[in-house]
């Protein structure tokens, strides 16, 4: 099983601690809420997956790229519900 890291707060928020235990191969992350506007910043963190919540990026007009998924509410209930989750 999974490590799914959810952040709502740009990665600048974080410490490096938090930072450098997160990196891992095995862990995913999903964005929510203003860590959406910070995405570029996730993207180098080394961890299978970014994940960006849909709604959270369409009320906020972001852009994005393919270094990153865009999941509605059904992929993100199955994403938290099959994997462990910590919330910073």
């Amino acid at each position: 099983m999974s490590t799914v890291h959810i952040f709502s707060k740009p990665l600048s928020n974080y410490s490096a601690t938090t930072i450098e235990l997160i990196q891992n191969d095995a862990y995913q992350v999903l964005l929510t809420g203003d860590a959406c506007f910070d995405w570029r910043a996730f993207t180098s963190l080394k961890v299978k997956n970014i994940y960006l919540l849909k709604t959270c990026v369409e009320l906020r007009n972001i852009e994005t790229s393919d270094a990153v998924n865009l999941v509605g509410d059904s992929t993100w209930v199955e994403l938290i519900s099959i994997n462990n989750t910590v919330n910073w």
